[in-house]
């Protein structure tokens, strides 16, 4: 059992607050504007787990309150994914985005996230399922603590608050494709936990993107047709067959020449070793 403690920050102050008014809009999760101290006191003291929300697209900036408490939500990173998945985006950004958050301390510790309350859903700016799986997957591949909105894993599309905070009540069915696809993904993490080790570039290019982290390979793409991309300076031994575990184990390729020739269509994988799979 795990308890979290969310706070929300807002942007600098533009004039002083006392820590006692501060410290009484806590329990109502309206922090406006609170020195960085505080929180370090505050989040000692509470005793549990914090994550603070600093809802600008700076990097240091918001970056710097991993000082101050132990996580915070990964606004640039979120930003950033829904600017890459979109079929006029680039993920060569990506790159460049993974490259610096290298050099973030507690990167680990961020709160990664897709959707939430105060912003257009993902399917609200990019309307197309398979872009979302694969923002889905990089959610949970990249650095972080992965965090899932209620109503994402059920497709939902609403823009601007307060559209985006639709009813769950009646609407929660454990067999919607998202939901399944989330679940699977959930388990593979569990598996092979990849988060125990660190990410390791592999190619990029404006429309495909790979990683990999131990023995695990993730592949991207926001492009609407097929494509094929060789994969180098990749972890696997020569001749080694990965296989994709998000397509039910069965779409295997071997390692040539050192490299990874990956045909994608749309859909992100995730390529582990054959060997560490039960497959007949």
């Amino acid at each position: 059992f795990y308890l979290f403690f969310f706070l929300m920050i807002r942007r600098p102050p533009r004039s002083t607050q006392s820590r006692s008014s501060a410290a009484s809009d806590v329990y109502k999760r309206q922090i406006p504007y609170v020195p960085k101290d505080f929180w370090v006191e505050f989040v000692q003291s509470a005793g549990v787990f914090s994550i603070g929300e600093n809802s600008v697209d700076i990097e240091n900036y918001v970056y710097d309150y991993l000082d101050s408490m132990d996580s915070v939500l990964n606004y640039p990173g979120y930003n950033q994914v829904v600017r890459s998945f979109n079929e006029q985006g680039s993920l060569l950004d990506l790159e460049q985005y993974l490259k610096r958050l290298e050099t973030v301390p507690k990167k680990e510790f961020l709160g990664s996230f897709l959707d939430n309350h105060d912003n257009k859903r993902f399917l609200n700016v990019n309307p197309s399922f398979y872009l979302l799986r694969n923002a889905i997957v990089f959610t949970f591949a990249q650095y972080g603590i992965p965090i899932i909105y209620s109503g994402t894993e059920q497709g939902f599309r609403g823009g601007d608050d307060p559209f985006n905070r639709e009813v769950m009540w009646g609407r929660m069915f454990k067999e919607s494709d998202v939901y399944q696809y989330i679940k699977n993904i959930i388990r593979v993490r569990q598996e092979f936990q990849w988060d125990n080790y660190p990410i390791q570039l592999g190619n990029f290019s404006k429309s495909f993107a790979s990683f990999f982290r131990g023995k695990v390979l993730f592949a991207f793409t926001n492009a609407p047709l097929p494509i094929f991309k060789v994969v180098q300076n990749q972890p696997f031994a020569e001749g080694e067959v990965i296989c994709n575990i998000l397509t039910y184990k069965t779409e295997c390729i071997k390692v040539v020449n050192n490299e990874i020739g990956i045909r994608i269509n749309k859909e992100p994988r995730i390529y582990v070793p054959k060997a560490l799979l039960n497959l007949k």
